[in-house]
């Protein structure tokens, strides 16, 4: 049932018969008659819907967001994504600061991915999602469905499976997840030094004991006292083992530290045509004048990062 308060009478004239309603439609107590992305066939059956009354929320309207909902009348689901109408919806990035925040999410024995923001938690009885979004579209997902769930935090990934125990549509397009049990709950270590998220200008060039030292533009998106995740703005034919000088400049307490460090390319990120490379690099053993400023950096800033995952256990 919605909140009466928020909704709003519709007009008879205002409904497509045979069209995909972009909003769920409610009678005057705020019980739901049809969901969104059902349509009424008949003017007969819209005569029976007005006896009771057509209310609308005019949020979910400027949304238009349709999904698979119960209805007092039937339901029908989608087979594919259900296209969104007037807002611009982006699927949400990877989490650059990895504190546990956004989870990677996908069926089982499916290699495609979603991400979602982590919102809270329900007590130990639930967590709550945002909805994922792919190609400005909300991704069809239904009540009952397993998916699996993967997270950075700290030095470890953990993964986990969770049931969609509901699907919200108010405030905000959310789901409503089944506590993750701790018989399929793994945390496994995969790093030894922590890192965060940044967005720092930087320049590379290879090391001077190559044919071409020129330097090439680009920006660190996560930084650690081990290395970073690097990405180009020119494309460039690095590989394992590569080695450069990355340039770049840290801002502590009102000063600032201009580095450049060796490194060495250990992952390439494989990426989508006509988009930047990302390549991961390890830093070469540093003095302590070059550790200090890049530790400092990174514990500031994980120091405002302090609270551990909803999942994790305690």
């Amino acid at each position: 049932m919605d909140n009466p308060k928020d909704l709003s009478p519709l007009a008879k004239g205002e409904i497509e018969l045979g069209k995909a309603l972009p909003f769920a439609i409610y009678d005057r107590q705020g019980v739901l008659l049809l969901a969104a992305g059902q349509a009424i066939a008949t003017d007969k059956q819209l005569e029976e819907l007005s006896a009771k009354g057509l209310y609308h929320n005019p949020r979910w309207a400027q949304q238009g967001f349709a999904v698979q909902n119960k209805s007092t009348m039937g339901s029908v689901a989608p087979s594919a994504p259900q296209p969104v109408r007037s807002v611009h919806l982006k699927a949400l990035p990877d989490d650059p600061t990895e504190t546990g925040h956004v989870l990677k999410m996908n069926l089982p024995d499916q290699l495609e991915t979603f991400s979602v923001r982590l919102v809270g938690a329900l007590g130990k009885e639930a967590f709550v999602t945002s909805h994922p979004v792919k190609d400005q579209q909300f991704v069809f997902i239904k009540e009952g469905q397993v998916w699996e769930f993967r997270s950075f935090y700290g030095l470890s990934v953990y993964r986990f499976k969770a049931q969609v125990e509901k699907i919200l549509l108010s405030p905000h397009p959310m789901l409503v997840m089944s506590w993750p049990q701790d018989g399929h709950l793994e945390h496994k270590p995969i790093r030894t030094t922590r890192r965060v998220g940044c967005e720092l200008p930087a320049t590379a060039r290879l090391s001077a004991d190559t044919a071409d030292g020129s330097p090439i533009n680009g920006v660190i998106r996560n930084l650690s006292t081990g290395g970073v995740e690097f990405e180009a703005l020119a494309s460039v034919p690095w590989s394992d083992g590569t080695q450069v000088l990355l340039a770049f400049q840290l801002q502590l307490s009102g000063r600032k530290y201009l580095l450049e460090l060796s490194a060495r390319v250990v992952v390439v990120n494989k990426t989508e045509p006509n988009k930047p490379q990302r390549f991961g690099m390890a830093f070469e053993p540093m003095d302590d004048a070059d550790f200090a400023p890049v530790h400092a950096y990174v514990f500031e800033h994980l120091a405002q990062k302090l609270e551990s995952p909803l999942y994790s256990p305690r």
